[in-house]
């Protein structure tokens, strides 16, 4: 007989984020999955982790699996800026050209309601209330934008005020329902609270279609049938949808030395948000440069480049004002766009009776998962 051959889990040798230095190091452990399961959740990122922790609190008891290719979470939910965000105004009027109006504020909208759920939801968990500033420049269809945002929110969300960054004062759009999180926190609270759920990491979905998923672990291949499965992978959703439409984006972030520096201490974008910045431990957090590097950002390698991180360091000095300081880390995650654009529609597809794919945020996961979720686990599908 034949020596099985051992498959091959693909995890990406990468650079951790500044997030998931916490996170301990250790081997994944061989495990034994179980040959059923009536919820399959395929990635343990934000989608994934939000999804497992509503469908464990429906009152239909089911055997839910959450399955994860990584030791913790592949993609971007562990390796974004942090940012949980309803939306600045430039980066939503460079988006009325292509989506219009009516769906920009729809959006805003649903990325409030989702800031809102995660609010009630973990009422304990840290979400840093620093708002964020918009450094483009205030012009007259922006004023018309904000007006009709703060309308359609039926609060005064958006104003302009004079905010400082580096050397320049310079008016600015402010948002103060914007704030800051860590987020592989956020993601190990969302474990911990689905208690209804069993997490195996280490786990990789090679085939995930009519009820039955075909996995690659370190102990070998394994069959497992499903009731419905939800894949959740975002940015790699063609892995397993081969006609999917969502795109891989590739985000590119560093972190500086702690730093002195006059920016006022909110969430930062520039460059109609393709640049942003946060702080976090004296350091600057600055990410972007994807709309300056299209052709090698528009990928699923995990690897960051040297000459995105050339350009995040000049922006880093235009922020901070002076070069006093280093790279301390540098890292990228990868982002999912429907059809490539920032509002591409909507991230679920039906792939077959017994599966679905959620999977295209535009960058804009942390505030949108938590209502996709929701949703979900309140349709009548058991």
């Amino acid at each position: 007989m034949p020596i099985p051959m051992q498959p091959v889990i693909t995890m990406q040798m990468r650079r951790f984020s500044y997030w998931e230095s916490e996170l301990p190091p250790e081997p994944l452990p061989a495990r034994e999955l179980p040959r059923r399961v009536d919820i399959l959740i395929v990635g343990a990122g934000f989608m994934g982790r939000w999804l497992a922790y509503f469908l464990s609190k429906r009152t239909q008891p089911a055997r839910i699996l959450v399955i994860d290719r990584d030791r913790f979470s592949y993609g971007a939910s562990s390796r974004n800026a942090g940012f949980i965000t309803c939306g600045q105004v430039s980066e939503m009027l460079a988006d009325v050209e292509h989506a219009g109006q009516d769906r920009v504020i729809e959006t805003f909208m649903q990325r409030r309601e989702g800031i809102a759920i995660a609010r009630e939801v973990l009422p304990d968990f840290h979400i840093d209330p620093c708002g964020s500033t918009d450094y483009d420049p205030v012009t007259d269809d922006k004023l018309a934008l904000m007006a009709k945002l703060n309308e359609a929110a039926g609060d005064e969300i958006f104003s302009v005020r004079a905010a400082r960054i580096g050397q320049a004062v310079r008016p600015c759009i402010f948002n103060n329902a914007d704030g800051a999180v860590h987020p592989v926190k956020l993601l190990r609270v969302l474990q911990g609270r689905a208690s209804g759920a069993g997490f195996e990491f280490g786990v990789n979905a090679v085939k995930v279609k009519d009820g039955v998923a075909e996995l690659e672990t370190i102990g070998g291949h394994h069959e497992l049938a499903y009731g419905r499965a939800f894949i959740c992978t975002n940015g790699f959703a063609s892995e397993l949808d081969s006609e999917s439409r969502v795109q891989p984006g590739r985000g590119q972030v560093i972190v500086t030395s702690k730093i002195h520096t006059r920016t006022d201490r909110t969430l930062g974008y520039l460059n109609a948000g393709y640049d942003y910045f946060r702080f976090v431990d004296e350091r600057l957090l600055i990410g972007g440069g994807r709309d300056k590097f299209k052709t090698e950002q528009n990928t699923r390698e995990l690897e960051s480049t040297g000459e995105v991180c050339e350009y995040l360091k000049q922006v880093a000095a235009e922020v901070i004002g002076h070069t006093d300081w280093q790279v301390e880390h540098q890292w990228a995650g990868i982002m999912g766009f429907v059809a490539g654009e920032h509002l591409g529609g909507s991230p679920r597809k039906r792939l077959d009776d017994k599966t679905e794919a959620i999977a295209g945020f535009g960058g804009m996961g942390v505030a949108l998962t938590p209502l996709y979720a929701k949703q979900i686990a309140a349709e009548d599908w058991v």
